[in-house]
């Protein structure tokens, strides 16, 4: 009877100190990263630009659950190479906490979060989730060194192809950097209007689509890369929009509901051309497929 229970023991005794451990790990992840999370959400919250960030842990979350069934029967035992992701992830955080770089602090989540998957199920079952995962990296706001290098040369562009739809059309404009001189009024092409904010939303819907939607890796490529021009030239068309409706409502009309209002027709626009694109593409490259097995 005395060696049943020691043996009893002996079983049990592995699993309590197995729970232990991710308890005690949940609790200290949860110390480390629930102050980056919070802030991050407030940012998503206060920032347009970033908005989109609900939606993409809900999407990677998605992903991961639709292959649930697949996921299951790729899981196997513990991988200890997981250590070597979450040693770099809190190394990450531990220099953008002395740098004070909150991106890197944010972003280090995440090859955390993998790590321990693949510390849990192994290989296998980690390499089929790399790409929810690394989704999620769509989620952390750019660094406002990074915002502003990017979105300047956006308004750049976005006013040159803004005064060239204006002369298309019969309008004199003058363009001096961001700034187009009308003759009923001067446009600033400010962030809002240079594609940056659609640029940032664009990939984050593109990525999913050509992921979800494209069969070939190339492609899928080519439509993330077609999310540049397509932010930058409806965005400048939302410019050309501003200017025509400032020419017969008034400056008024670059502010409050109808400029917001514009703001949302332009990005569906971007979205509609953008799947277009990605339709487009998905029926050449089945075609091509096609032609080719015969």
């Amino acid at each position: 009877m005395s060696s049943g229970q020691a043996t009893s023991l002996e079983v049990k005794k592995p699993g309590f100190n197995l729970v232990l451990v991710w308890t005690a790990l949940a609790f200290l992840l949860a110390w480390l990263y629930i102050p980056q999370i919070i802030s991050m959400v407030e940012n998503w919250w206060n920032d347009p630009n970033y908005s989109h960030g609900f939606l993409v842990p809900l999407v990677s979350f998605g992903l991961i659950w639709r292959r649930r069934t697949q996921l299951k029967r790729a899981a196997a035992g513990p991988e200890p190479w997981g250590l070597l992701f979450i040693g770099i992830g809190l190394f990450m955080l531990l220099v953008g906490q002395l740098g004070h770089e909150f991106y890197l602090k944010r972003l280090s989540l995440i090859p955390v979060l993998w790590g321990l998957t693949l510390l849990n199920w192994g290989w296998k079952l980690g390499a089929k989730v790399i790409f929810p995962f690394a989704y999620l990296a769509l989620m952390v706001p750019l660094p406002y060194i990074l915002y502003d290098a990017v979105a300047f040369p956006l308004r750049l562009v976005a006013a040159s192809i803004a005064g060239w739809f204006f002369e298309l059309f019969g309008v004199p404009v003058l363009v001096e950097g961001n700034v187009l001189h009308l003759p009923h009024i001067v446009l600033n092409v400010v962030d809002a209007c240079s594609g940056i904010r659609s640029l940032i939303s664009l990939l984050a819907v593109g990525v999913i689509m050509a992921y979800m939607v494209l069969p070939n890796r190339w492609v899928k490529v080519l439509v993330v890369v077609f999310v540049i021009p397509v932010a930058v030239f409806t965005n400048a068309l939302r410019v050309v929009a501003g200017g025509i409706l400032a020419k017969f409502y008034g400056p008024q009309a670059l502010e409050g509901t109808v400029h917001d209002f514009t703001g949302w027709l332009v990005f569906m626009a971007a979205f509609a051309l953008l799947g277009g694109i990605t339709w487009l593409l998905n029926r050449l490259t089945r075609r091509k497929e096609v032609a080719n097995e015969s």
